[in-house]
């Protein structure tokens, strides 16, 4: 077996077909990295940090990078993939990690958009929240349960341009949008609840926790068939104490609404 030895300025690597399992552990530096040493030494540079790179760091996924995306999405949900790498300086394929494997959220689009309310709009709300209080005695009269609401509709569609599942048409005061199969009208008794302050369509993405998967991979072939699942769903998992809870619900939300000066929560 012929061996060679190769001498550097205090380093010493013998070489032979079998050495790099003999002499060398786990955690060494490999030849190239000997041999990048021992240039550097030659030129008189005998520093043992690292010098600045250019690019992505190798590791990115660590507690202070976790926390750091974490921080940025609750600041501000509005953040998308560019921003975050351009703010934290790491990859696509890190933060994606950080957000799905060690934050336990599910993106269905792009961003989320959040309720981010104006003044005009906090106080229409607080006013709203008094004046529903004083007509229904803080929950307390029975005229509570002909109230019908028809404030907002959401529809689970795909979104063709991307093949994404899940994003949500949100439709304020606009029948027109809604499909012609789809027919709605408005009760000839009962109180009829409009709380609408923005006519508008909104296409919007949410980070869905892990309670919605069960939505996930449902199509149906035409309305009725989305119509039949969707009583059997409110049949088998919607009681009689839940419907009437949701009202105590409503109003306990409302004082929250007025203690919190109409602010979104």
């Amino acid at each position: 077996m012929v061996k060679t030895q190769i001498h550097y300025p205090s380093v010493c690597l013998k070489t032979s077909p079998f050495s790099s399992k003999i002499t060398k552990k786990d955690q060494a530096p490999s030849d190239r990295t000997i041999l990048n040493w021992y240039h550097e030494f030659q030129r008189n540079n005998l520093s043992v940090e690292d010098a600045a790179r250019s690019g992505y760091p190798r590791t990115a996924v660590n507690d202070e990078t976790i926390d750091a995306v974490r921080a940025i999405i609750e600041d501000d949900p509005h953040s998308t993939y560019e921003q975050i790498q351009d703010s934290l300086g790491i990859t696509s394929s890190s933060i994606n990690s950080i957000i799905h494997d060690y934050s336990n959220l599910h993106e269905v689009c792009a961003r989320w958009v959040p309720h981010q309310l104006t003044d005009d709009e906090k106080q229409f709300c607080i006013q709203f929240c008094r004046d529903s209080m004083e007509r229904f005695e803080g929950g307390q009269s029975r005229r509570v349960f002909d109230i019908i609401t028809a404030d907002e509709s959401w529809l689970i569609q795909q979104q063709k341009s991307n093949q994404k599942f899940g994003c949500h048409k949100l439709i304020y005061d606009q029948p027109k949008f809604i499909d012609t199969k789809v027919q709605a009208s408005q009760a000839n008794d009962g109180d009829f609840l409009h709380d609408i302050r923005f006519n508008q369509v909104h296409t919007i993405g949410t980070w869905w926790d892990g309670n919605y998967k069960m939505l996930r991979g449902i199509q149906f072939n035409d309305d009725n068939a989305m119509l039949n699942a969707l009583e059997q769903a409110i049949d088998n998992q919607l009681t009689k104490d839940d419907f009437k809870n949701c009202f105590d619900d409503w109003f306990i939300r409302m004082d929250k609404c007025i203690d919190a000066d109409g602010q979104y929560f």
